[in-house]
């Protein structure tokens, strides 16, 4: 009998909407250099950085263990700032038939709000929620903010 289930949290930014857009979509390939902490590197397997369709093997550390998925980049909606991924192998694939991420970048005022969607299928109800997956995303929205506001700092050292 399958276990369907849905996460989601939102996640109080600095940075605008846009660029967070911009670094799920446009930027995947400077991912580990954004994210240190997080990812060890991003390789592309099929397609193009950022387009539809394109296949791509995220390795990543977490719960202090290195591991890694192999994601589509399903979808790139940039009039509502968002991307889903479809995870097709990986750490994830061993306790879910499917997992599916959903990032959506929301303008405010000031700054954004950065929606994680996950909406999974466990294999077996003893598989528990990922939720350690939406603390990871949690934790590299925060990243991704600092790194996206010192880069702006920059600029307007330079300029």
């Amino acid at each position: 009998m399958p276990v369907f289930g849905r996460l989601e949290t939102e996640v109080a930014a600095k940075a605008p909407a846009y660029k967070f857009h911009e670094v799920n979509s446009k930027r995947i390939h400077e991912t580990a250099k954004i994210c240190p902490k997080y990812f060890q590197k991003i390789d592309l397997k099929e397609g193009e950085w950022g387009g539809e369709g394109s296949v791509t093997c995220w390795y990543f550390v977490i719960d202090g263990k290195a591991v890694m998925s192999r994601e589509i980049l399903e979808k790139v909606d940039n009039e509502n700032q968002s991307v889903t991924y479809n995870v097709i192998g990986g750490v994830l694939k061993e306790t879910y038939q499917s997992f599916k991420f959903i990032v959506q970048a929301i303008p405010k005022d000031e700054g954004s709000l950065v929606r994680w969607t996950l909406i999974y299928e466990k294999l077996n109800v003893d598989v528990p929620d990922p939720n350690a997956m939406l603390q990871f995303g949690i934790d590299v929205t925060a990243e991704i903010d600092t790194y996206l506001i010192q880069e702006e700092l920059e600029k307007k050292t330079i300029a």
